[in-house]
């Protein structure tokens, strides 16, 4: 049975969670890719990507690598929970995994893949203790009964995010959701550094800058791809590895030259044209790297932003 990816898994005594369970996480699954402009055929999307370079070229000592990308972005949900049982309450985590692939869409490695990521997302609710190990006590078979006097536990942050990045980076997030009509108001972002000269950021060069209002405000990408979608409802889930005991860590190398040491992100899960179905989402995403610039530590924001349609 080990053989079963973990999603696929084989007939179940226990019947599988059902897909409230997961809340607003419920409209994320299946597989999203993206939708491309009329005016240039690129996604909406940008990515503002610092790198240290110490070379007489680079007098900054620093460099720049942004570009527009492609991704493909799946989510299934597992079969079941997992519970945290502790005190007189379980805090019940109802899991997606997904699974992220990121590919250039400009520059002359286009069509490459530059990053890839898997991870999961939980959404937590808050649950009485169940009785024994399987819900009925000391006895045989499945039950439904509580510990006498349980309390179902509470919790400020509802939403958490786990991430595994292959450059050696684990990072834990969390944080909360809320619905509303209409469309979402995107906010401007800034993607500059402090304390280090900045004039490159917004001169475009097509291979490391290719276009410098996205890469001051990268979620100008968002703004654009809402002027050709008219989103009536969405849902907007918010996480930060600076809520509930989240957290960043990085391997020695990284830790040295480009540590990670904050990431948040935003999603927005988006119904179109009045529809019930979410079938737009987009994301804007911060990681904030600590590089050595010329002996100081800079925090360089890499930030980026996509929108991308469900594959039905």
């Amino acid at each position: 049975m080990l053989t079963y990816p973990v999603i696929n898994e084989p007939a179940q005594v226990s019947p599988a969670a059902a897909g409230s369970a997961l809340g607003p996480l419920q409209h994320l699954i299946g597989t999203w890719t993206n939708q491309l402009k009329d005016t240039d055929g690129l996604p909406y999307s940008y990515n503002v990507m610092p790198l240290p370079q110490v070379d007489p070229s680079s007098p900054t000592g620093y460099i720049l690598k942004n570009f527009a990308y492609y991704e493909e972005l799946t989510f299934s949900a597992i079969h079941g929970s997992a519970p945290n049982r502790g005190g007189l309450g379980t805090q019940n985590c109802n899991v997606l995994f997904y699974e992220q692939r990121v590919y250039f869409a400009e520059g002359p490695n286009k069509n490459a893949l530059v990053h890839a990521e898997n991870g999961s997302l939980l959404f937590i609710n808050d649950q009485l203790q169940a009785l024994g190990p399987y819900g009925n006590g000391d006895q045989p078979g499945l039950g439904n009964q509580t510990v006498a006097n349980s309390v179902a536990p509470t919790q400020q942050f509802n939403l958490i995010k786990q991430i595994s990045v292959p450059h050696g980076n684990s990072i834990l997030a969390a944080g909360t959701f809320q619905a509303h009509t209409g469309a979402p108001q995107i906010p401007v972002v800034s993607s500059l550094p402090s304390g280090v000269p900045t004039t490159q950021y917004g001169q475009i060069d097509p291979i490391a800058n290719p276009n410098p209002g996205y890469t001051l405000n990268p979620n100008q990408a968002l703004a654009d791809a809402l002027l050709a979608a008219p989103v009536t409802q969405f849902i907007a889930l918010n996480v930060s590895s600076g809520n509930g005991g989240g957290g960043v860590t990085n391997i020695g190398f990284e830790q040295q030259h480009a540590n990670v040491d904050q990431y948040s992100c935003t999603y927005w899960i988006e119904a179109l044209n009045n529809a019930t179905e979410f079938t737009q989402l987009q994301y804007s995403q911060t990681i904030m790297m600590r590089l050595p610039i010329a002996g100081d530590i800079i925090s360089f924001p890499h930030i980026t932003t996509n929108t991308l349609t469900k594959i039905q």
